[in-house]
């Protein structure tokens, strides 16, 4: 035991380039093609931006673009900013949202690229930033059009930075740097996040002073020393997790105080707390286990549950689906009461009683026997759905679902019709949650 203990300590140096270096092969991981899910493309919109959308823009680095262990270009992040636009629609947002996060960022790098776009300049990665890790970078830093709309059009912008600015320190502290100038280097980077970091804000809220800005601090994924019998095993050298946490301490506080100075003069912006989370919890939280410093699942559940809280006071779920009930509908920001005609799947198509979504939502349905044909007056329009019709009639055109056509079910003879109509015919925005098997319906 003793033994292993002492050789964990002679290989300091190794297992702080170990770690120092999961940033750069994610690189490799990224494209080796690992992963299983298909990912959207960078700066994709997941649901068609219009003037009533609540717009949501991510920018950042790794941690905002949702990298996880394995994962490959053809993954699905499902990372903080997933979960954030989950809870917009938990609150009855009509919600999309659009993500620029580049693996390896760096404050420096963020505050050209926001920069370039203010400016409408069209840059290489390299412009932003040396040998960006990223295999998309190119891709995404070419968009600086599309980048400047999309924090125009913003209502919300969450971000993470800072990691890849401090990251080096794990190097610094490897080569038994002296402490005095172990702090002189840890200042010197921070002081560079904080005037690069300030400065890209500054720009965004120029671009967009009402929208707010979520930004987090920086949790450290290397866990405490733990006890085996009488022998306590680090898993990093303690006084060097200390120093490194005292760091975190001063990056928080640095973006405690960027963020007073920015709302100070007119903008809109929350410090999001993560790093309390993670700590304690970072072989639960991440995949520090596997030489990987980035979030799990789990891990960023935290960070979109730190994220919701600090901007809408909540995090919220849907209650446990009893046997046999497919999905949850979550309208207009509150589930369905257990009461509710439960949804049905016919053909791998989801319907929903008609009369549960529109009483919701607040629109007039009247039934009639004789033509086996519901009407619904809601938003201004007068809509007729009849009962095994492929057709709909909005005020008085003849139209073509594109999903199958209503039915009736059960013993009160509820009109079930598939979720797309409620989009086609009555313009209401369904969103479907695969991670949650909940479906979202928002005006």
């Amino acid at each position: 035991m003793y033994a292993v203990y002492r050789n964990y300590r002679k290989n300091k140096t190794r297992i702080a380039v170990l770690l120092l270096t999961a940033t750069i092969t994610v690189t490799s991981l990224w494209t080796s093609g690992s992963g299983s899910r298909p990912a959207h493309a960078a700066g994709e919109q997941q649901t068609a931006k219009t003037e009533e959308n609540y717009q949501i823009v991510a920018l950042g680095d790794s941690l905002t673009a949702g990298y996880e262990l394995g994962f490959s270009e053809q993954s699905v992040p499902y990372g903080y900013v997933e979960h954030v636009f989950e809870q917009a629609l938990f609150h009855g947002e009509r919600a999309s949202y659009v993500n620029y996060g580049i693996i390896g960022l760096k404050s420096a790098g963020l505050h050209k690229l926001v920069q370039a776009a203010a400016d409408g300049n069209t840059v290489h990665a390299s412009d932003v930033q040396e040998q960006l890790p990223d295999p998309r970078a190119e891709r995404i830093v070419a968009q600086t059009k599309e980048i400047k709309a999309s924090i125009a059009d913003a209502d919300l912008i969450v971000m993470t930075m800072g990691g890849n600015d401090l990251l080096s320190m794990m190097n610094v502290l490897a080569k038994d740097t002296p402490l005095t100038e172990a702090t002189e280097i840890l200042n010197e980077l921070l002081d560079s996040y904080e005037q690069e970091l300030k400065a890209a804000l500054q720009t965004i809220v120029k671009l967009n002073p009402k929208a707010r800005i979520a930004i987090a601090d920086q949790y450290l994924p290397v866990p405490a020393p733990i006890k085996v019998g009488s022998a306590t095993i680090e898993w990093y050298p303690e006084d060097d997790r200390q120093f490194l946490l005292g760091g975190s301490d001063q990056l928080r506080n640095r973006l405690n105080g960027i963020v007073a100075e920015l709302n100070k003069n007119g903008g809109d912006a929350l410090a999001v707390n993560i790093s309390t989370a993670f700590l304690g919890n970072e072989t639960t939280y991440t995949t520090i286990a596997k030489g990987d410093i980035h979030p799990n699942y789990l891990g960023y559940a935290a960070m979109g549950r730190a994220y919701a809280e600090a901007i809408w006071g909540d995090y919220r779920t849907v209650r446990q689906r009893a046997a046999g009930i497919p999905i949850s509908v979550v309208v207009e920001g509150n589930e369905l009461p257990a009461s509710a005609a439960p949804p049905v799947l016919r053909s791998n198509r989801t319907f929903v009683a008609m009369r549960d979504i529109t009483d919701a939502v607040g629109a007039k349905i009247s039934w009639s026997t004789a033509k086996q044909t519901a009407t619904v007056v809601y938003g201004g329009h007068q809509v007729e759905i009849t009962i095994g019709s492929e057709y709909y009639v909005i005020d008085g055109q003849k139209k073509k679902l594109s999903s199958p056509p209503a039915f009736l079910l059960g013993k009160k003879t509820k009109t079930y019709l598939p979720l797309a109509a409620l989009s086609e015919a009555l313009g209401l925005q369904v969103t479907y949650r695969q991670p949650l098997q909940t479906v979202f319906i928002n005006k």
